[in-house]
């Protein structure tokens, strides 16, 4: 039997504050409980409150197969939260700031935990406070060197500066970001070619996601695109991106052919953009349809 790769999200863990009511989400958050789902061992670094929300993001994600050992519990911060509001579908954020995740610790234990990974998840905005980018970086430097190392941008001005950028970029092997952060980069980089800049930078895998249009990837020697898959009405999309990522992280882990890859990454990403909140509980038939598509 093939052996389920070993993924860790590091980052935040929130509510989704919709007009209906609050979600758990929080980009890692979202990558852990959709890995778990397709199948990978999930591990989440992050930090909640010591409070109602904070016990009620741990029990669900727990019970959604992801290891929350270490999404630790802050006896000061409360647990994070993001105001979304949704024009023609599409999300804007109001993050809150001072939150538990903010205070993420790395503990030793950690570190040994961190050394069997296969794949490793990051972003940009656990980055934003000294204590944060601290611990990313503590991380980091516990993962073996054959173990993917994935930057799922997520830019959310005003949390991300240029410098969180680099940095992020320079820890990454795997690039995951939409059309939107693919501007930002090159305009950090100071390029009209995100992409080649890069690969000139070291990165191995760079994917660009389009929104209902897809995504491609490339690598050094090739690309492989896919027109997506249309999602059905009543859906909110937060949360795609995340989904979008999961899927390309664990079938990088396996060693699936770009063609394959991005087409399973793509129908995934459809599925939870077709629902309200970012943690759809996938069905078996789903999962069935994305092994066949070739």
């Amino acid at each position: 039997m093939e052996r389920s790769p070993r993924i860790v999200a590091f980052g935040e863990l929130l509510f989704d504050l919709f007009p209906d009511g609050p979600r758990l989400g929080g980009a890692a958050a979202n990558m852990a409980f959709h890995a778990a789902a397709l199948g990978a061992r999930a591990l989440l670094v992050s930090r909640v409150g010591d409070d109602p929300l904070g016990r009620r993001a741990r029990a669900e994600l727990e019970r959604h197969g992801v290891d929350v050992r270490f999404v630790g519990v802050d006896p000061e911060r409360p647990t994070g939260s993001v105001h979304v509001e949704l024009t023609d579908g599409e999300p804007r954020f109001s993050i809150g700031e001072q939150a538990a995740w903010d205070r993420i610790e790395v503990s030793p234990e950690l570190e040994r935990e961190l050394a069997g990974a296969d794949a490793f998840v990051f972003g940009t905005l656990a980055q934003r406070t000294s204590l944060g980018s601290g611990a990313l970086g503590r991380a980091l430097a516990s993962l073996a060197p054959s173990c993917l190392r994935i930057a799922d941008l997520n830019v959310r001005p005003p949390h991300v500066s240029n410098e969180a950028l680099g940095l992020a970029l320079d820890r990454a092997s795997v690039v995951k970001l939409n059309e939107q952060e693919a501007e930002r980069v090159g305009e950090a980089l100071g390029c009209d070619d995100p992409v080649a800049a890069l690969f000139a930078r070291g990165i191995s895998v760079v994917a660009v996601t389009r929104g209902a249009r897809g995504a491609v990837l490339h690598t050094r020697n090739a690309s492989a695109s896919h027109p997506g898959f249309a999602a059905l009405p009543g859906g909110d999309a937060v949360g795609a991106g995340d989904a979008f990522t999961a899927a390309l992280c664990l079938e990088l882990c396996r060693g699936t052919p770009l063609e394959r890859l991005v087409a399973r990454a793509n129908r995934y990403a459809s599925f939870v953009a077709s629902h309200r909140g970012a943690m759809p509980e996938p069905p078996r038939e789903l999962l069935a349809e994305m092994a066949a598509l070739h």
